[in-house]
């Protein structure tokens, strides 16, 4: 009996202490929602890799808030509520836009006048490595106000955006800069993994 009751209060005082038990093994609570706070853990595994190497793993509610308090300007500034999401090894960025900075184009120029002022734009792909601190992102799906884009302006648009022909970069890819300090980025398990350089 003496045993048992050690046990139980083994697991309760475990229970009870598992945030700072969690700290001093060096898994950080998870955030569940998008908040200033997630953004400042994010920042915090960033800066731990920069500073001593260690590899850091995002969730899904990290990134987003991120994107939404600490994001780049240009992007905080057209994007409104950006948000991320990982499933398995795939990404899914999506935000609302306003339709005035779609990117030009003669088909959606026609349709633009009937389109709402604004509407979400949800980008569905995968990570890629490429050389010199950069990642491909391989666009498998975009939608605009729910309905899909045609895959055949993906080229098109991505040409708007900056996108040049570089060996390994597909037709629907663009190459993005990792940020300072981080050496490679992927998606496994539902989690952005960044790597030191």
């Amino acid at each position: 009996m003496g045993v048992l009751a050690l046990v139980v209060a083994l697991l309760g005082a475990s229970w009870w202490f598992r945030d700072d038990i969690l700290r001093l093994v060096g898994r950080e609570k998870e955030p569940v929602e998008v908040s200033p706070e997630a953004a400042a853990i994010a920042q915090a595994k960033i800066a731990r890799l920069r500073s001593g190497g260690e590899t850091a793993r995002l969730s899904s509610v990290e990134v987003s808030s991120l994107l939404r308090y600490g994001g780049p300007a240009l992007l905080t500034g057209r994007v409104h509520d950006p948000s991320v999401e990982f499933v398995s090894d795939s990404v899914r960025v999506s935000g609302t836009i306003a339709t005035r900075d779609l990117p030009s184009h003669p088909e959606l120029d026609r349709i633009r006048p009937l389109l709402p002022d604004s509407s979400e734009v949800a980008i569905s792909g995968t990570l890629g490595e490429l050389p010199s601190g950069r990642v491909a992102v391989e666009i498998d799906e975009v939608t605009f106000a729910g309905i899909p884009i045609p895959e055949r302006y993906y080229p098109d648009v991505l040409a708007r955006f900056g996108r040049r022909d570089e060996p390994g970069l597909g037709e629907a890819a663009i190459a993005v800069s990792l940020p300072q300090g981080v050496g490679g980025a992927r998606v496994e398990d539902g989690y952005l993994i960044l790597t030191p350089p």
